[in-house]
C-alpha cells in the first residue's frame, strides 16, 4: 500500500492545534496584517529553515525577468475555434489533459496577447486555491490563459529548479501566508516577488531542473499516447468523429428545442435526460464495424461505495483518499489521508489498478484509469468504479471509449439531481459502446494503461526532485559535500 511521506514542514509543525505568540515587529514587517494564518508556525518554520540552512537565498523577483499577470478584462467568447483561442481557467491549468470548449475572441479583446504564455514560464494560481504552480510546455502554449494565474519568467536560475522551489513545502508556506480575502483567497505579484528562494549549489540546481523537465516530458508523452489511443479507437472501430450538427433539434433554434414521445419518458421528466444528443451518439455509432452492447455486459462490476465518515489524519497515520476533483488533475493536489483504524467499511473504499474511475457527483463523467501507484488507495463515494471482465473487455478500451464524445454525451444525459448532479451505477451500465474483439480492445487499451503509468512515473520523479531540495535545506550546506 502506497502512502505519501510527510512534507518537511509537516514534520516540523505537526500538532492538532496551533497556538503561538509573535513580536509586534512582525506586524510592521507584514503590512499590518492581523490574520493569524500569516504568522502561523509553519510560516516561521519555513523562514527559519531557509535562513538557517546556510545556503544563499534571494527574493524571487531578483531571479526572474518578470512576475506579472494580465490586466483584468471582460471575457468575450467566440462562437467558433476559427474566431478565437481555447481558454483555460485556473482549475483547468492543472488538468492532466487540459481541454476547453470556450474560445476567447481574438479580435474583440484588447489584452488578448497578454493571455498567451511561452515554454518554460511558470504559472502560479492566485485566486481560489492559491500557490499551485505548473511549468508551461508546448501543450499549454496552445491556450489563452486566465488572468487568475501569475506569470513567472525565470532568468537567473533554471526554470525546473525554480518550479521545484516554488512547489516545496517551505516556499509554498511562505507564498500562501500572504493570501487575502474573506470568501475567495487571492495573491498579488508583489506578494510572490518577495518570497525567498534558496539557492543550492549549481550542480544540485541542474539535477533538480533536469528531473522536473523529465517529469513534464513524461506527461507530454502520456498525453500523446492518449491522443494516439483516441485516433486508433476511431480507426479500428470504423467510427466517424461525432458530429453534433446532425443532432435533430427543432429548426436549429437556440436555446435548442426538441420533442419526446410519452412512451419514451422512462419515468423521467427532466429535460436533460431526453436531449436527443445521446440518441444521436448511439445512431452514429451504428455506422461502425462492430455491434453495440451495454457497458454492463462488458464489465464484471460497476459500483459506488457507501457514504462514510471521514476521519482525517497525517500522512504517516493514514492512507490517501482520492476525491473526485483529483481525477482530471495531473497529480492529486491537496491529497488528504483517512484513518485506517477509525474508518468504517474501509475495504469498500479501496481501489485497485486497472479499474476505470468515473466522477459521479458534482461534475459528471471525468474518467481515469487507476494506475499502479494508486493501488490500495481509498476513494470517495463520488467516484464510480468499473471493473472490466477480462473475458469480455479490456479496461483501457473502456476508459478510452468513455473519454470520447460518444461516451461523455451518454453519461451526462443520465444526470439527475436538483442541486448536485449525480450519476447511478445502473445508468452507467446502460451506456452503449461498440464491442470489438479482445485483440482490438487490447491494441487501444494498452496505450491508455501506458499513458496513466507514465503520468504517475512523472509525478514520482517530480516529487523526488522536490524532496531532494527539501533534504538539502534540512541537512544544510554540508549536504553538498556528500552529493
Amino acid at each position: 500500500m502506497l502512502t505519501e511521506a510527510p512534507s518537511l514542514i509537516e514534520e516540523l509543525t505537526e500538532r492538532k492545534f496551533q497556538h503561538f505568540t509573535i513580536s509586534s515587529r512582525w506586524l510592521h514587517k507584514d503590512e499590518f496584517r492581523l490574520d493569524a494564518s500569516l504568522y502561523a508556525d509553519e510560516t516561521f518554520a519555513a523562514r527559519r529553515l531557509i535562513e538557517e540552512s546556510g545556503y544563499e537565498f534571494k527574493p524571487l523577483e531578483q531571479l526572474c525577468e518578470k512576475v506579472f499577470y494580465p490586466t483584468r478584462f471582460k471575457r468575450v467568447y467566440a462562437s467558433s475555434p476559427e474566431e478565437g483561442m481555447p481558454f483555460l481557467s485556473t482549475k483547468e491549468l492543472f488538468f492532466f489533459r487540459p481541454q476547453s470548449d470556450r474560445f476567447l475572441a481574438k479580435l474583440k479583446i484588447r489584452y488578448f496577447e497578454n493571455c498567451l504564455v511561452q515554454p518554460n514560464w511558470i504559472l502560479l494560481s492566485r485566486s481560489g486555491t492559491v500557490g499551485l504552480c505548473v511549468l508551461v510546455t508546448k501543450r499549454l502554449t496552445r491556450f489563452a490563459i486566465t488572468d487568475d494565474a501569475i506569470r513567472i519568467i525565470p532568468k537567473i536560475v533554471p526554470s525546473g529548479y525554480l518550479y521545484a522551489a516554488l512547489g516545496s513545502s517551505m516556499v509554498k508556506a511562505l507564498i500562501t501566508k500572504d493570501q487575502y480575502g474573506s470568501t475567495v483567497q487571492h495573491l498579488e505579484p508583489h506578494h510572490v516577488e518577495a518570497v525567498p528562494i534558496p539557492l543550492l549549489h549549481e550542480g544540485q540546481q541542474r539535477r533538480i531542473h533536469e528531473q522536473v523537465i523529465e517529469a513534464y516530458k513524461l506527461r507530454d508523452e502520456a498525453n500523446d499516447l492518449l491522443d494516439k489511443a483516441d485516433e486508433l479507437l476511431y480507426n479500428e472501430l470504423g467510427l466517424p468523429r461525432f458530429d453534433e450538427s446532425r443532432v435533430p433539434y427543432l429548426g436549429g433554434l437556440k436555446p435548442r428545442a426538441f420533442t419526446v414521445r410519452a412512451s419514451e419518458l422512462e419515468g423521467r421528466f427532466d429535460a436533460s435526460f431526453h436531449v436527443p444528443i445521446a440518441k444521436a451518439t448511439i445512431e452514429q455509432m451504428g455506422q461502425g464495424k462492430y455491434p453495440l452492447v451495454r457497458l454492463g455486459e462488458l464489465a464484471e462490476r460497476i459500483f459506488i461505495p457507501p457514504r462514510f465518515k471521514r476521519i482525517y489524519v497525517s500522512s504517516r497515520h493514514g492512507i490517501p483518499l482520492l476525491q473526485s476533483s483529483h481525477i482530471p488533475q495531473m497529480k492529486p493536489f491537496d491529497l488528504k489521508f483517512i484513518s485506517q483504524r477509525m474508518t468504517t467499511k474501509l475495504e469498500q473504499l479501496i481501489i485497485h489498478s486497472k479499474w476505470v474511475l468515473v466522477t459521479c457527483s458534482g461534475t459528471i463523467g471525468r474518467v481515469a484509469l487507476c494506475p499502479t501507484a494508486w493501488d490500495s488507495w481509498a476513494a470517495s463515494q463520488h467516484i464510480l468504479r468499473i471493473m472490466s471482465n477480462p473475458r469480455k473487455s479490456h479496461p483501457g478500451y473502456l476508459a478510452a471509449f468513455l473519454m470520447t464524445p460518444y461516451g461523455q454525451h451518454q453519461l451526462t444525459s443520465k444526470i439527475y439531481g436538483g442541486v448536485v448532479d449525480e450519476l447511478t451505477e445502473d445508468d452507467t451500465a446502460n451506456v452503449y459502446l461498440p464491442n470489438p474483439p479482445l485483440e482490438v480492445q487490447e491494441k487501444i487499451g494498452a496505450l491508455v494503461i501506458e499513458a496513466f503509468e507514465k503520468k504517475e512515473q512523472a509525478n514520482a520523479i517530480e516529487d523526488q526532485a522536490i524532496r531532494r531540495l527539501e533534504e538539502a535545506l534540512k541537512l544544510g550546506r554540508h549536504y553538498e559535500a556528500k552529493n
